[in-house]
């Protein structure tokens, strides 16, 4: 009985400590991503003022991702999707509430950013993507940063 006791103490003791090994390596990706999004993807928000909010976290091949943001009637936005370079290029649409196509950057290149003029009040929903790479043998995966920036009068 005693043997027992001790050999489940020690199962317990070993699954406690993966756990926080696994917990404290989360944390630590995205605060990491948190980083990246502040020192790599803030500055290209520029000459637009950032809107105070970090939206980052881990995609990998194949996953998306969906924001949702209220934007303000007479207001001039710079939506910014940045991926680290390990990625492919990211795949990123804007939605209305009715899920009515606003943008896609699939049909300008890709590009990483769109600027854009509120006429009404309303919530958007950005939907970015991680497409699949040529390669299925390599899942490549990484930090995803989705930043706004507001144009100054």
């Amino acid at each position: 009985m005693k043997y027992r006791l001790k050999k489940m103490a020690r199962m317990l003791t070993f699954v406690g400590g993966a756990f926080l090994v696994l917990f404290f390596v989360s944390v630590s990706s995205v605060a990491q991503c948190s980083g990246f999004a502040r020192a790599v993807a803030k500055p290209e928000l520029s000459p637009y003022l950032h809107d105070g909010n970090y939206n980052a976290t881990i995609l990998g091949e194949g996953e998306t991702i969906v924001l949702r943001k209220t934007v303000f009637k007479g207001q001039k936005y710079r939506l910014l999707v940045k991926g680290v370079s390990e990625l492919p290029k990211l795949h990123f649409r804007v939605l209305d509430a009715d899920s009515g196509l606003l943008f896609d950057n699939s049909q300008v290149e890709f590009a990483s950013r769109w600027d854009f003029d509120v006429q009404t009040t309303r919530t958007i929903e950005v939907e970015v993507s991680v497409p699949d790479d040529e390669n299925p043998e390599i899942d490549t995966g990484g930090c995803v940063a989705i930043l706004f920036g507001l144009e100054l009068d």
